[in-house]
């Protein structure tokens, strides 16, 4: 087994670390008090092409699979500790992506090229506030009329509403195309944004650069053009979808813990007590220890698992089941022990790291976010439980 990254993904690597060093993180404070991703942070990334970069290349992106996608988001994590850029990042790339692989190509040729030249954002709507992860009860209803959808419901908690309404693209949306036939009555929309649908905001309890709303559709027309995959058939296409936003979520919270451990302990080589270095101290090396240690399995489970994700979609190898196994798993361990590790390292800080000054304030608020974000720590679990154990054994 080879574990190194190519030399191209190793350029990738380094590019995309100076380039948050040097552009993304010098924005925060200005992002953190505006609340809003600025505008030169957006021209930047699209400058880079790093805003569409799983579009094929033929529509002007880099074609990038999800290992050297998951390169880019871990740096832009570990300049973010927010999360507020990553999401920008995941999302835009991971649903744009299942848009080039389902997508009509003489309908979504624009759409794509938009997206990677970072004119347009792709977002995904499917959370509605009776059913989160439960895709397959959504309310939310497109109703085919000649050749236009027309969709009526409304989705919450929807991520970058503002930034596709200011900047133009739209939303992969999971609706309901026949009633009473559960996920076999499940489609996929892509919903350019238009005056017509409309929005509110809501505030997140971390994440500050982001925006989070609801989207309500009143007898919405969509031109049935904008179907993606076949009718009735989107319930197995957005799960893809979810699982390459739940790999890269997956670096992203290892990328920002490890960040943060490392702050942690630069606090510790110069803060003293009783006389000496804190870090000198037994008690605090020992959770160093455990924090690097399980960060480090994190990151790279979360590689393998993006790994076995590329594998799947572009030569056919493992099984659709196995691939969602192992990005649940590394979902499942990557919050979970980055959120532990985090807090750790607000710990070592002692009251600073109470303060709102504190990256790794916002990092545990940052962090929080993915433990529901694209499927909750409780489907994760019952994922890998499903596979594990048997689907049968699961009522």
């Amino acid at each position: 087994m080879d574990f190194e990254f190519s030399e191209d993904q190793k350029l990738l690597m380094e590019t995309a670390r100076k380039f948050s060093e040097s552009v993304i993180a010098p924005s925060i404070a200005k992002m953190r008090s505006q609340r809003r991703i600025p505008e030169e942070v957006y021209s930047e990334m699209a400058r880079m092409g790093y805003l569409g970069m799983t579009v094929p290349e033929k529509f002007g992106g880099m074609g990038a699979d999800a290992v050297s996608t998951g390169i880019v988001a871990e740096q832009i994590a570990r300049s973010d500790p927010t999360a507020s850029i990553p999401v920008l990042f995941l999302v835009d790339n991971a649903w744009s992506y299942l848009i080039s692989k389902y997508g009509k190509e003489e309908v979504f040729g624009d759409v794509l090229r938009k997206v990677a030249k970072g004119q347009w954002i792709t977002a995904i709507a499917s959370t509605e506030s009776g059913h989160g992860s439960d895709v397959a009860g959504i309310d939310t209803t497109a109703k085919r009329s000649g050749d236009e959808y027309i969709v009526n419901g409304e989705k919450s908690f929807i991520s970058l509403v503002r930034d596709v309404k200011e900047h133009g693209g739209g939303f992969v949306t999971v609706v309901k195309t026949k009633e009473g036939a559960g996920s076999k009555g499940i489609s996929l929309l892509y919903v350019p944004y238009s005056d017509d649908i409309e929005i509110s905001y809501l505030e997140e309890m971390g994440r500050e650069g982001s925006s989070w709303g609801v989207l309500r559709f009143n007898d919405l027309h969509v031109p049935s053009r904008y179907l993606i995959g076949e009718e009735n058939h989107g319930f197995n296409i957005v799960h893809e979808g979810f699982e390459f936003a739940r790999g890269l979520i997956s670096v992203i919270s290892a990328g920002t813990a490890l960040k943060s451990i490392e702050n942690g302990i630069n606090y510790m080589k110069q803060r003293k007590a009783f006389g000496r270095e804190i870090a000198t101290y037994e008690g605090l090396q020992f959770q160093v220890a455990d924090d690097v240690a399980k960060m480090e399995a994190a990151l790279n489970f979360a590689y393998r698992s993006l790994w076995i994700y590329d594998q799947e979609q572009r030569y056919g190898r493992y099984s659709r089941f196995y691939v969602s196994k192992n990005i649940a798993m590394a979902k499942l361990i990557s919050t979970t022990w980055g959120f532990d590790a985090i807090n750790d390292a607000m710990q070592w800080q002692g009251a600073y790291g109470y303060s709102k000054d504190c990256p790794e304030e916002w990092a545990l608020r940052g962090i929080r976010s993915f433990m529901l974000a694209e499927g909750s720590r409780e489907i994760m679990k019952l994922i890998v439980a499903r596979e594990s154990i048997g689907k049968e054994y699961l009522r």
